[in-house]
């Protein structure tokens, strides 16, 4: 019995495996080792296959990403192309705006004013001493009102979308005065255009540090001063000699600025003017909402009269004031083509509405400011940060008929 477990226990021994043998089975004792060799095998090839896969999509993305540089590539181009043309477009646009421009202004040469022959002839005889009197205070180059606008020139661009740019408006010097933005106490003078607009036109302008800030964009420059609106008051109104570097009187324009008289422009309450005839201030009326325009002697600073007019201050942008007319310019609220609408006559005391609307030539948006200089005879204007000269066509005014 222990000899035959010893057989079985022993495996080739056994009677079975000697049965198996003779029947030419074989046995080897690497089978397990065999066994496990496969496993591992087969794990292998699902890394290799694995890895295979992975390079694929690898090189798939490779392949998209390419594809989809290659239609941004040409997106780029197509926007590009897309900019050109709106930009061609857009400059046949201005040409034909230009051109809409000319037409109206040419149309509107040759009708200033429409004012029956008969009724002129005899409000001037009914009003004889009137008439003398208003020559007299009228100044000799006052014998024009504007008829159109004649043309437009971007000088530069330079500031934010609001502030004011003026010359000297008592001499010949030429010297240019640069506020910038609505609430500022440095102000640049440059002694003519040309310093103005040079590459390194900061290095060459004086920087003249005013001991208040000033509000809005209603600042002149008259003779050896600057006159402004001091910035957190209603209607105090500084006069700074330049020669001496010091304020030299104030003036309190008592009921005014409270409101703007400008609802485009709501930052300027006071908007300070010069012309022929010399210092205008022009404000706003909070119970008519129209605009009211009052002369003031600059030397001695006090107010010599007021005048309120019919003028809207709804959609004004801006105004100005050549021989004692105040011109107003409006505006859609949106930005659109500035246009003059109304027009007060101090002398004739008339306000002209029904006069066709002035219109000015394409622009950027919306002027901030626009001062007329009585010694070249041109508006300077502040649209949307670019510095911009208006040159205009006159014609005999009705009294000087």
């Amino acid at each position: 019995m222990a000899q035959h477990r010893r057989a079985n226990s022993s495996g080739q021994d056994s009677a079975v495996y000697l049965h198996l043998k003779d029947k030419g089975h074989t046995f080897e004792d690497g089978n397990v080792n065999n066994g496990r060799r496969n496993v591992t095998g087969s794990r292998e090839e699902r890394l290799y296959k694995c890895e295979q896969d992975i390079q694929h999509h690898g090189i798939e993305l490779q392949e998209l990403a390419h594809k989809f540089m290659t239609r941004l590539d040409g997106l780029s181009k197509n926007r590009e192309e897309v900019k050109n043309e709106m930009d061609h477009l857009h400059t046949r646009l201005e040409r034909a705006e230009w051109d809409i421009d000319y037409l109206e202004t040419k149309s509107t040469s040759d009708t200033s004013l429409e004012i029956d022959e008969q009724l002129v002839e005899t409000e001037i005889l009914d009003n004889s001493d009137k008439k003398r009197r208003t020559k007299q205070e009228k100044n000799a180059t006052c014998t024009n009102d504007l008829a159109q606008i004649k043309s437009q020139k971007t000088v530069k661009k330079s500031g934010g979308a609001a502030g004011s740019w003026v010359r000297n408006a008592a001499n010949e010097s030429g010297n240019i005065y640069f506020f910038g933005g609505t609430n500022g106490n440095v102000v640049l003078e440059f002694k003519d255009i040309k310093d103005f607009t040079s590459k390194d036109y900061i290095d060459k302008a004086r920087k003249i540090l005013l001991p208040h800030h000033w509000q809005g964009a209603g600042q002149v420059v008259y003779g050896d001063f600057v006159f402004l609106h001091k910035n957190g008051t209603l209607g105090e109104i500084v006069k700074y000699d330049l020669q001496n570097d010091s304020v030299t009187q104030t003036m309190e324009l008592a009921g005014d600025g409270i409101v703007s008289p400008y609802a485009l422009s709501p930052f300027t309450h006071i908007d300070l003017a010069i012309d022929e005839q010399g210092l205008w201030s022009i404000h706003g009326n909070s119970s008519t909402g129209n605009i009211v325009l009052s002369k003031i002697d600059h030397k001695n600073m006090v107010i010599e009269r007021d005048w309120n007019t019919s003028c809207p201050s709804s959609n004004a942008e801006a105004a100005f004031v050549i021989c004692g007319a105040m011109y107003v310019v409006y505006n859609s609220p949106n930005g659109g083509r500035s246009h003059i609408d109304c027009i007060y006559d101090t002398l004739v005391l008339t306000d002209d509405h029904g006069t066709p609307p002035l219109y000015f030539l394409k622009r950027y948006s919306r002027h901030s400011s626009m001062k007329y200089n009585p010694v070249d005879h041109i508006i300077y204007a502040w649209d949307e940060g670019y510095q911009t000269l208006y040159r205009f066509h006159t014609t005999q005014s009705v009294e000087n008929l």
